[in-house]
């Protein structure tokens, strides 16, 4: 008769055991719960870190300005020859006649 209950101490004393394990902090990470997992710093490696943006010379800006300036020049030339050149009007489009339902 005193076995029994000793036999029931013991396995109350296991449940609770496996109890206190799933409550305790140290089994917190491995509950998984609804939403984003929480960021851990000591996973996620550092960002590289760049160096400065590389300054042009004054010399090179200039020579992009100058390239612009001509590209600009050709795109207006263009424009005012097309404006000078005699517009025909395109000829209407026909109306597609309807399908009929057969």
């Amino acid at each position: 008769m005193h076995e029994s209950i000793l036999v029931e101490i013991d396995a109350e004393i296991a449940r609770l055991q496996s109890a206190r394990a799933l409550l305790s902090p140290e089994a917190a990470p491995t509950i998984r719960k609804r939403g984003r997992l929480a960021k851990v710093k000591a996973a996620i490696p550092s960002p590289k870190k760049y160096s400065k943006r590389r300054t042009m010379s004054a010399e090179a800006r200039e020579r992009i300005r100058q390239a612009q300036i001509k590209r600009w020049a050709a795109t207006k030339k263009a424009v005012k020859q097309n404006l000078n050149a005699v517009v025909t009007p395109l000829p209407k489009a026909k109306k597609k006649a309807a399908k009929s339902a057969a």
